[in-house]
């Protein structure tokens, strides 16, 4: 009799999970057509990756030949700092360099302070493409 009731308890399952499959493969559907309405441009997170560019002659110099500086988040990563740049400036990214600059001792007035460290993303676009700052 144990044995029946092994089969028939396997005749059950599947016939619940054919019910609670339905209602996955609707919410994956569903997930693809938001996923579609979002444009380029509009992702929240490549607005915390990327947290200004950094403007000065030596990067000015450097985007004539189409290397753009970024100061990004600490925990970024070469692959995000790629994918943000993509989404938000609309650009194609050839390659990317990070670089950590470490914090310093800065003298004010009598006491001793310090002057945080950040990371600082190097990005070369591909060939044609451009980055316009304002």
């Amino acid at each position: 009799m144990a044995l029946l009731d092994f089969f028939k308890k396997k005749e059950r399952r599947k016939r619940l999970e054919a019910k609670s499959v339905l209602p996955k493969v609707q919410a994956a559907e569903e997930k693809k057509e938001t996923a579609a309405e979002t444009a380029p441009g509009s992702s929240k997170s490549a607005g915390l990756v990327l947290s200004a560019p950094r403007i000065t002659e030596k990067t000015s110099i450097a985007s004539e030949s189409g290397v753009y500086v970024f100061k990004v988040a600490r925990t970024s990563t070469k692959n995000e700092i790629k994918r943000a740049v993509r989404e938000l400036y609309k650009v194609e990214v050839d390659s990317v360099r990070v670089i950590n600059i470490s914090s310093r001792r800065r003298r004010v007035g009598r006491k001793m302070g310090v002057k945080t460290g950040f990371k600082k993303a190097m990005v070369k676009l591909k060939p044609g493409q451009k980055i316009e700052f304002v």
